[in-house]
């Protein structure tokens, strides 16, 4: 059940992704919040940069904004090149499968290539 004062955003891991536990952000007037490797625990995802995009309430709306990453930010499977509104039930993608070749250390696993992506649910707005 979610229960929030404040409006808030919950993003939560689809099957597909590389896991992450469940994260509830609360929005306050004018304030931007960044998403990167540090939001999502235990995450791991290589495909993420810091930062990677950053979310903002404005005008009772939820936006998102890629930070110019190499491996783009996702709504619905589009990549997203300006702000972006979010909606309930949408599906955000931070990065994107990274194909293991000699390049990639031996000490990443599998998991580790995947992106991150989450279920959107959106309350108080």
């Amino acid at each position: 059940m979610n229960f929030c004062i404040a409006p808030c955003l919950t993003l939560s891991p689809t099957a597909d992704s590389c896991p992450f536990e469940a994260i509830r952000l609360s929005f306050t007037c004018n304030v931007r919040i960044p998403l990167g490797p540090t939001a999502f625990t235990p995450g791991g995802s290589i495909s993420l940069a810091s930062p990677h995009a950053e979310i903002w309430l404005q005008n009772k709306q939820v936006l998102i904004r890629d930070q110019n990453t190499a491996h783009g930010t996702y709504v619905n499977g589009i990549r997203i090149v300006q702000q972006t509104l979010l909606q309930n039930g949408d599906i955000l993608t931070l990065g994107v499968p990274i194909i293991r070749s000699s390049g990639v250390p031996a000490n990443i696993t599998n998991v580790q290539l995947k992106p991150i992506k989450a279920i959107v649910t959106i309350v108080g707005v």
